[in-house]
């Protein structure tokens, strides 16, 4: 999976670039580091362009993460190692997935210890397949095109708790923090720990007049409503299909 990606009128598709990578991968099968040097010698052989242009393409390659100096894959090769590109499925269709939860989906007693799926995870972050943030204490992976905002909800929406009471706000407008917990039915406890988590996440927001009042932060809430409108669907495809 290659992004379609143009610079001055030069992109993946064009031929002289598939050339180098083809270049490129040649020498990585040989299980050599990349040497820029090294390519762009290999390279200058084989192709007929000028110095410059052969130049521009191997930087075009590395600053779009297509290439890494130093590194034993390309990115079309990154994705070769089957438990890596496991990882890399299962971020794609578990958006939000914290680092815990992805070891026990993806890696079993053999894959390797944690430590592994750190290397793993480095890998597809340095070639643009995934990306980290924080979200508290949690290191929370997404594919690279998602937007943070919508990852950190996806996150958010895991949680059971935190779920029932977005769904409440959304029903509701605005909600009375102190009656939560009774209408959605859990511990008291566990709910004001979510309403704390939540309004430092940025998803809800106190009224300013009636601090015991809450709702939905405005500037997320249609980012929310997409989310939670596709969620939906999926659920009503799954159903439709079985």
């Amino acid at each position: 999976m290659k992004p379609q990606i143009l610079t001055k009128g030069i992109g993946l598709e064009h031929p002289t670039v598939k050339r180098v990578i083809e270049i490129a991968e040649e020498i990585l099968s040989e299980n050599k580091v990349l040497n820029v040097e090294t390519l762009y010698n290999v390279a200058k052989k084989s192709l007929k362009i000028p110095r410059n242009g052969l130049l521009f393409i191997i930087q075009f390659l590395i600053n779009n993460k297509i290439l890494i100096e130093g590194s034993k894959f390309s990115r079309e090769t990154v994705l070769s190692n089957v438990v890596r590109n496991r990882i890399y499925r299962y971020i794609r269709m578990n958006p939000g997935v914290h680092f815990s939860i992805l070891r026990k989906k993806t890696l079993s007693e053999e894959a390797g210890s944690s430590g592994q799926l750190v290397w793993h995870l480095g890998m597809l972050i340095n070639f643009n397949y995934i990306k980290k943030i924080k979200v508290g204490h949690y290191s929370v992976l997404l594919p690279y095109e998602l937007d943070e905002d919508v990852g950190r909800i996806l996150f958010v929406l895991r949680d059971r708790i935190n779920s029932k009471i977005i769904h409440l706000l959304f029903e509701y407008e605005t909600f009375i923090k102190s009656e939560i917990y009774k209408k959605i039915e859990e511990k008291r406890e566990d709910v004001y720990y979510r309403i704390n988590n939540l309004i430092n996440y940025g998803i809800i927001t106190l009224n300013q007049d009636l601090e015991n009042e809450m709702c939905i932060n405005y500037d997320i809430k249609e980012v929310i409503v997409n989310i939670l409108n596709a969620t939906k669907s999926s659920i009503k495809k799954n159903i439709n299909n079985n």
